[in-house]
């Protein structure tokens, strides 16, 4: 039986080379080709052999599974990375922390270990061991699609942390203190996490999207916000809880389809857009 990848892909400082390449040069048939014309372009390009930035963007939506191109919500966050890259790197994490859902759970696993992590960060505000999060991983497989995924058909490792970390990393406000470069790369040893005190509000448009749909919400339709709910967007921000009603009041002011009854409701008229933020 073929193993679920559920491992993070490492990729953030490809990203910049990658999106250039399929905005400038669509249709590359050849990974390597790609690899080629970035470095030739003056991009750098970490993973040579596997260029795995690619895989990730095809999953998030941003780029043609059949054809090596930008869709059309990949134009429109191509658009956001290059005027605004704070909102753009929050709507990425926001991408592959929404991805994986409840509602098919054998899918997108590597989208679930990434949120596994993240909320490991936020209900800690420490770093695991990273053998033991895996540990951890492994243990709560059991509680996925009905015992369909379990250990001997899933395949995780320690990378994933690691490669996790790698997408927090550029956040801003940021959510790491502590890091050190090291010459063998980054060092997280001495490192702490620490939940932000705000995010933009396109991430947290995002969130508010995402317990909807989680609950079975349609667009549309009235959402009641409970503690528990609350604490959930506050986690898919990575902000502090008590920063809920700030935020839930920069989204209506900012998002003209989003409106609130105080903090209990609130209304997400439309499907939010890459091309809204």
């Amino acid at each position: 039986m073929k193993k679920s990848r559920m491992d993070v892909n490492k990729g953030f400082s490809d990203l910049d080379g990658a999106l250039w390449v399929l905005k400038n040069h669509p249709g590359l048939r050849k990974l390597d080709h790609m690899v080629h014309v970035a470095i030739e372009s003056g991009y750098s390009v970490t993973d040579k052999k596997g260029y795995r930035i690619i895989l990730s963007l095809k999953e998030w939506g941003l780029v043609h599974h059949k054809q090596r191109r930008l869709t059309s919500k990949g134009e429109d966050f191509y658009s956001l990375w290059q005027r605004n890259r704070n909102t753009a790197v929050d709507v990425l994490h926001g991408l592959q922390y929404g991805l994986w859902t409840q509602h098919t759970p054998t899918l997108h696993l590597a989208s679930w270990t990434y949120q596994y992590i993240c909320d490991y960060l936020w209900t800690h505000q420490m770093l695991p061991k990273t053998s033991d999060c895996v540990s951890d991983l492994y243990d709560s497989l059991e509680d996925l699609g009905e015992g369909q995924i379990n250990s001997q058909n899933a395949s995780v490792d320690s990378r994933a942390v690691t490669n996790t970390y790698d997408w927090l990393l550029p956040l801003s406000p940021p959510v790491f203190e502590g890091v050190s470069e090291q010459a063998n790369g980054r060092s997280f040893k001495n490192a702490t996490f620490t939940q932000r005190a705000f995010c933009s509000p396109a991430l947290f448009l995002m969130g508010l999207s995402w317990i909807a749909r989680e609950a079975g919400n349609e667009f549309g339709e009235l959402v009641a916000i409970d503690h528990q709910r609350k604490e959930q967007v506050c986690r898919f921000c990575l902000i502090e809880r008590t920063r809920f009603d700030f935020m839930l009041t920069e989204a209506v002011r900012r998002f003209s389809y989003v409106s609130a009854q105080r903090s209990d409701f609130f209304v997400i008229g439309q499907e939010p857009q890459i091309s809204d933020f």
